[in-house]
């Protein structure tokens, strides 16, 4: 666990980035721009939700795609047939995948699921919610997917024109902004205390007083809630999606990626993997030919292999060895 305190540089540096990340939109009104940074901030969001989870608890998740599906379609749901809003829609998709995230952890802990174990329950229940989306026709529309119609200018609705389209940008900084927050603040807590010990050993953490069953099954239902809540946002940023985008082991994986890449015992971890990986896959289509379609994919395999080799901690681990390294060679240290 990184129980390092942040110093005062921190925290002016935060705020520069904080500057400049709200006055982005009005700087450039480039729509491609304003595209990616989103698409940094939702995959950010997402891995620092998987974190909460699966980094803090160890307990890793293969199908964290089933609770953002699952708030997708909950919103869109009820936005169509009942024109509730998609904030409320949000809420109650968030319930939802919690329930869920509950019910399938008290099954999976109770008979002493864990690691690679868990992994599969949860990659095989993202399967099964994929499975019941396309058979549910009537409710879900099959492999068609739902499509939300573009409508006119209602921030209650979450109905975004085009013109206007950097407020999503400002939706998606503020739920980032806020969940990274909430898991900064869980590492800082005696509940995060308690996920470090039975991520580093469950029988020792329960042999010293700490309800094992009791504390993953709170950080299944945050991650779960958390990573439902993107759903939401991502069916309202793109008006139309198919269970394959919100169900698939693609979906799980984005979610991985950033926390592997940028190290999930830091809090910035996840943010720094997104910025990389996005700016990566942008940068790799524009540079590889055509006829090396799909190449990206592959090296970016072998960057994440290496990572995992050589830096088991992520990025953030070679920042604070230079880090360490300065302050050894620092008069009177």
């Amino acid at each position: 666990m990184d129980s390092r305190k942040p110093s005062p540089l921190a925290y002016v540096a935060g705020g520069i980035v904080l500057a400049l990340l709200l006055a982005l939109p009005l700087i450039t009104k480039n729509h491609y721009v304003l595209h990616i940074a989103v698409q940094i901030f939702l995959l950010a969001y997402m891995g620092q939700s998987w974190n909460i989870m699966c980094g803090y608890t160890g307990q890793l998740s293969f199908g964290h795609a089933a609770f953002f599906g699952l708030g997708a379609y909950t919103s869109t749901l009820l936005l169509l047939n009942f024109g509730v809003s998609p904030w409320i829609g949000m809420l109650a998709g968030g319930l939802l995948a919690a329930l869920l995230g509950l019910g399938i952890g008290a099954v999976s802990f109770k008979y002493g699921a864990r690691g690679v174990y868990f992994a599969f329950i949860t990659m095989a229940l993202a399967e099964i919610m994929r499975l019941l989306a396309l058979s549910w026709g009537r409710l879900t529309n099959g492999a068609e997917g739902l499509l939300i119609p573009i409508a006119e200018q209602n921030l209650a609705m979450l109905s975004i024109t085009r013109e206007n389209r950097f407020i999503y940008y400002y939706v998606m900084l503020a739920m980032l902004a806020g969940c990274t927050l909430l898991a900064y603040k869980i590492r800082k807590m005696r509940f995060g205390y308690y996920l470090f010990a039975l991520r580093e050993n469950e029988d020792a953490a329960e042999m010293i007083g700490v309800n094992v069953f009791r504390y993953k099954l709170i950080a299944v239902s945050v991650s779960a809630f958390l990573t439902a809540l993107a759903g939401t946002f991502y069916a309202q940023y793109y008006h139309h999606f198919e269970p394959q985008d919100v169900f698939g082991v693609p979906m799980s994986f984005n979610m991985i990626f950033p926390v592997i890449i940028g190290g999930g015992n830091y809090t910035l971890g996840p943010i720094l993997g997104s910025i990389i990986q996005t700016l990566f896959e942008e940068t790799s289509r524009f540079i590889m030919p055509q006829t090396m379609h799909g190449f990206h994919r592959i090296l970016y395999g072998v960057i994440i292999v290496l990572v995992i080799v050589y830096l088991p901690n992520g990025l953030m681990e070679l920042f604070f060895r230079w880090k360490a390294r300065i302050q050894r060679k620092a008069p009177g240290t």
